[in-house]
């Protein structure tokens, strides 16, 4: 064998060709199927690499071998792998013609929508054989031919996620779905939904292939259709729908199983007819008007909605059976979920409902209550005639069902009526034996006094008689969570919660009270407590693992019923202890909208950041105290520039504020999105006061945003001259540049402003100058004038001085005072008097007059408007 020879001559399984990669073992054993099966058998590996990163099926893509290709998938090969260029598998393929490798690509999950290093995607490269392939436009006849006449294994070959929703050319433009479905080809519909076929695909008429299906009356094809998610309502370029199409076609059974799913006969189609109206018999007609006004019950009842009930309800009605499920409007109202199902279940029993008939999983509606544990909806059944010992499918009374399930309060409420606990299902078990623990207890030995124990445990609970409870919870651990059935369903630990008794919570939460129980509204315990603004018994609950994002029936949360309320203190509590602000109640309203007028700082704790972002802009000083955190204080305006409270409190002179963030560990150096530093906002606004407390504070006075701007860039375009001051005196450097090489005195606006600027770098540069100069002067006259040189462009060296600013607050600063050039030493012979560019020079060899340093202070501050 080939394979056998080069294993021979190889290091091993996973010997690389040094010019190509892995699990090639010379030109007789490239794209050869059994050779690669060999290898792959004795464990060579599909995830090599070779140096430019192509794995084995690259290699196979590249050079068309198509089967190699499908062994390689099949054995796990990532049909997404990428070289070192991320050219996939794909790409190769299609840039290299291989139509067959193409679509076994795409069929084993290629994504033609990978791009590659120079950002192309197969199609981009393809050959024009394999373009066709990648449009899904390759042999679409063919395909479209095959759906229609259910050729599976045709169907299978030619079909890519890239075709499977084409549409014919010519005709009708059905897609392969829309001639399946129509041709009643029920596996090749199961086929194409599997690869993601579109069921709400339209032809040229406006028809889905449900339209196809139901005028065909396919039933089987119907079911699929709406299974994954058909439209049975949708409606064509007439606006017929398919429940129009059925009818008019007498498909009855179709029919049923449209109103079955939510189909309206009523709509109108461009006739004016509706379904109904499109019937050809009466009895069609009036079957479909019963029908749909049977579901209408159902839905009802299954939404415990009473309005619509009374409308729809009527001695035919209430009995009605859902054609493929067999549950009654009785069944459905017990599995509601919603408050109103008693009101429901009492409304239907006064029309004459039947309290003891079975669906098609032979449940009656006493078994589905007791699953649900509907207790109010097990008492009014039982009080109205309900069999207590119906038997389900299995031979279990609905005892069993909850023994099962250690639901305790139905069974007890089953032993109050009297149900049989010796009857034996057909597995052969009684209801003890397939009981819990805590069930058994109760079977074996029932207390009589139950009830009245639970009465009272529930009134001590709410009366905050901790000794009563106590009494009654020791000597029967299992009335701890006994319910209010004549009331909510409430336990005792939600009267305990909901009345403040903070020692009962207590006794209840260590004896096994179930923190998470929910009355009939979907109300906890923590509900309760949070309503009515009991802090100590929040605290309880959630410490002993209360869901703080626990939803009723209307989805409140504990949060949204605290902020309706205006309890801020559990508000604080709730969101520390991880309560989502964002959660929507039923009508989609926020705890944050639930909020009352007036309620601000309830509203500022739900709006989190958001809030202390605001209170920082708009200086509210007490607001900010009462929000700030160390978690906090240096939080983001995500929706804006990315600013901190400290850049809003700088850029909107917010002095109070700006100092109360940096004395509580604001980053006096964070920048915002575009980079910028609070000093850059304190400086384009031209705020002195609060440039000064961030340099007081150690601010970058060079910093750079993004695009090189410093402080000294922003005060100068907006002519700030005192803040152009204030930052050249502690250390703004005037020669940097912004990326687009301007200096600040490149956009200086101010003449003021660029004489400051111009005199600082002149300064700047003197220093430097005059420095060699006064080496190499000696005692010449040269080295007059030199010496003269250096006093005029003497640098500015800063002297710290304690200052009072506009505020009446007062700080040191560094102030720019000059410094004097070290003194000439004149021979007498050099004397006399000389009076070079102004300068005089005495006989004394005195030097030049110049400014005290008291003297440039006080002129320096007043230019600043500020008291020395």
């Amino acid at each position: 064998m080939i394979a056998t020879s080069l294993l021979r001559v190889s290091c091993g399984f996973n010997f690389c060709n040094p010019h190509r990669g892995s699990l090639c073992f010379g030109k007789q054993g490239y794209g050869r199927r059994d050779v690669f099966e060999f290898l792959l058998a004795n464990g060579a590996s599909i995830q090599a690499r070779d140096d430019g990163g192509l794995h084995p099926l690259h290699n196979a893509c590249s050079f068309g071998h198509a089967d190699v290709v499908r062994l390689l998938l099949e054995a796990g090969a990532n049909p997404n792998t990428r070289d070192n260029w991320n050219y996939t598998p794909l790409h190769e393929a299609a840039s290299k013609g291989k139509i067959d490798v193409c679509i076994a690509l795409l069929q084993h999950g290629a994504d033609p929508s990978i791009r590659n290093s120079e950002n192309k995607i197969p199609l981009d490269l393809a050959d024009p054989c394999t373009r066709p392939v990648l449009t899904g436009e390759y042999r679409k006849d063919e395909l479209l031919e095959a759906a229609r006449s259910g050729s599976e294994e045709r169907l299978l070959e030619l079909l890519t996620p890239l075709n499977v929703n084409c549409h014919a050319s010519d005709g009708r433009k059905s897609t392969p779905l829309h001639l399946a479905a129509g041709y009643n080809r029920i596996r090749v519909v199961q086929i194409l939904l599997q690869h993601g076929a579109d069921v709400h695909a339209k032809d040229k008429g406006g028809l889905v292939p449900l339209h196809n299906a139901c005028s065909y009356g396919h039933f089987e094809v119907t079911e699929l259709l709406i299974k994954h998610g058909g439209n049975v309502n949708a409606s064509d370029l007439w606006a017929f729908t398919p429940l129009h199409e059925a009818a008019s076609k007498s498909r009855v059974e179709v029919c049923s199983l449209l109103l079955s799913e939510g189909a309206v006969p009523t709509l109108l189609n461009c006739h004016n007819k509706s379904a109904i109206d499109s019937a050809p018999t009466r009895e069609l007609q009036e079957k479909i008007a019963y029908e749909y006004k049977g579901h209408c019950v159902l839905d009802a009842c299954r939404q415990a909605d009473i309005q619509r009930l009374k409308k729809n309800l009527t001695t035919e009605t209430v009995n009605f059976v859902h054609p493929y499920s067999g549950d009654t409007p009785v069944h459905a109202v017990a599995q509601s979920v919603y408050p109103k199902r008693k009101q429901v279940l009492e409304v239907l029993i006064r029309k004459g409902a039947l309290l003891n008939e079975k669906n098609k999983d032979f449940l009656t509606p006493l078994h589905i209550a007791a699953d649900n544990s509907h207790y109010e909806l097990m008492d009014v059944l039982l009080r109205h005639g309900a069999k207590v010992d119906a038997l389900d499918g299995l031979g279990q009374t609905a005892l069993h069902r909850c023994a099962r399930e250690d639901n305790i309060q139905a069974c007890r409420l089953l032993l109050s009526y009297g149900i049989d606990t010796g009857i034996v299902s057909l597995q052969g078990y009684t209801a003890a034996q397939l009981a819990t623990e805590n069930v058994l207890k109760i079977l074996q030995d029932p207390p009589s006094d139950t009830v009245d124990l639970e009465c009272q445990l529930l009134e001590a609970a709410k009366a905050g008689d901790l000794d009563t409870v106590r009494r009654i919870v020791l000597s029967s651990p299992m009335t701890v969570n006994c319910r209010d059935l004549d009331g909510r369903h409430s336990t005792p630990l939600h009267f305990a919660a909901g009345f403040n008794r903070v020692p009962v919570v207590e006794f209840l939460l260590e004896h096994g009270a179930e923190v998470h129980a929910s009355d009939k509204g979907g109300l906890v315990p923590l509900h309760n407590a949070c309503s009515y603004g009991h802090y100590e018994v929040t605290e309880l609950l959630v410490k002993h693992g209360a869901n703080v994002n626990v939803a009723d029936l209307w989805k409140f949360t504990p949060l949204h019923e605290a902020a309706a309320k205006g309890k801020y203190e559990i508000v604080k509590l709730l969101i520390k202890h991880g309560a989502d602000v964002t959660k929507k109640n039923r009508d989609g309203a926020t705890p944050l909208d639930l909020v009352r007028e007036g309620d601000q700082d309830v509203a500022d704790l739900l709006r989190g950041n958001a809030a202390l972002l605001d209170a920082a802009k708009k200086g509210n000083l007490a607001r900010v105290q009462r929000l700030v955190s160390s978690d906090n204080i240096n939080c983001r305006d995500a929706q804006g520039r990315n600013s901190t409270p400290l850049h809003l409190a700088a850029g909107y002179n917010n002095l109070e504020v700006a100092e109360y963030l940096l004395e509580h560990g604001a980053d006096v150096n964070a920048q915002d999105k575009g980079g910028l530093i609070p000093l850059h906002n304190a400086s384009s606004y031209g705020h002195l006061d609060i440039a000064a407390l961030l340099i007081k504070h150690n601010t970058v006075v060079n910093a750079t945003d993004k695009w090189g701007y410093t402080p000294l860039h922003e005060a100068a375009q907006k002519g700030r001259t005192q803040l152009c001051s204030l930052l050249l005196a502690h250390g703004a450097d005037p020669f940097m540049k912004n990326q687009e090489g301007q200096t600040s005195l490149d956009l200086a606006t101010a003449e003021d402003v660029k004489c400051l600027l111009q005199d600082a770098m002149v300064a700047s540069q003197g220093t430097v100058s005059g420095a060699a100069g006064g080496t190499a002067a000696g005692t010449s006259q040269g080295g007059i004038l030199a010496a003269n040189s250096t006093l005029l462009s003497t640098s500015c060296s800063p002297t710290t001085e304690t200052v009072t600013l506009p505020t009446g607050a007062s700080m040191t600063l560094s102030v720019p005072v000059p410094q004097l050039p070290v003194r000439s030493c004149l021979s007498p012979a050099q004397g006399a008097e000389a009076n070079v560019d102004g300068i005089v020079v005495d006989h004394d060899d005195k030097m030049p007059s110049v400014p005290s340093i008291e003297s440039s202070v006080s002129v320096f501050l007043t230019s600043l408007q500020l008291e020395h």
